[in-house]
């Protein structure tokens, strides 16, 4: 399924290559024509992997990968070797893409190859304008305030310097399980 080391995308800026399924996606299917075209044409999403899947991934699995997932776009890497760029769960809520779109908005770091034109800007503020819309449509909530603040990721010091920062957490105890179910999340 996920094949390792197997693309050349690091520092890769791409437009995408959109499959028949694409259109009447939730992820595509109500994206502005002007953004729809900037996407196909223009090098604006940020690759920044050597991991992938292939799409043929999703077609010989159809059992699992292929019932689940419709791929939407697909890319290819400097080697010439294609790799799903963006999916979508065929009855859920679950998208997943490739690309970095929050990196024209937000990374700033001269050797990582990010397009920070204005195309590139505002196609992926249209993505996190659509992820925001999909977590929006979650109405779960915490019971409290004070418990609201206790689960805020500010509570927590990033490992590293870089946007490669990571989190890190504590195992939660048996007790700490118990009162993460009663709250509403």
């Amino acid at each position: 399924m996920l094949h390792t080391n197997a693309f050349d995308s690091e520092d890769f800026s791409l437009p995408l290559n959109f499959t028949k399924a694409a259109n009447g996606s939730r992820l595509f299917g109500q994206m502005p024509d002007q953004l729809r075209s900037w996407i196909m044409k223009e090098n604006l999403t940020s690759n920044l992997h050597h991991d992938g899947v292939p799409p043929q991934e999703f077609e010989n699995n159809p059992e699992t990968l292929g019932k689940i997932f419709s791929v939407l776009s697909t890319n290819y890497d400097r080697k010439g070797n294609i790799f799903a760029s963006s999916i979508e769960a065929r009855d859920r809520p679950i998208f997943g893409v490739q690309f970095h779109p929050e990196r024209p908005l937000f990374s700033w770091a001269p050797d990582e190859g990010i397009n920070h034109d204005e195309h590139a800007v505002e196609t992926m503020q249209y993505f996190a304008n659509f992820f925001i819309s999909q977590a929006r449509m979650n109405s779960h909530h915490f019971k409290t305030k004070k418990d609201e603040d206790a689960a805020l990721i500010y509570n927590y010091i990033p490992v590293g310097r870089s946007s490669y920062q990571c989190y890190t957490f504590r195992k939660a105890s048996k007790l700490d399980m118990a009162e993460i179910a009663t709250v509403h999340v």
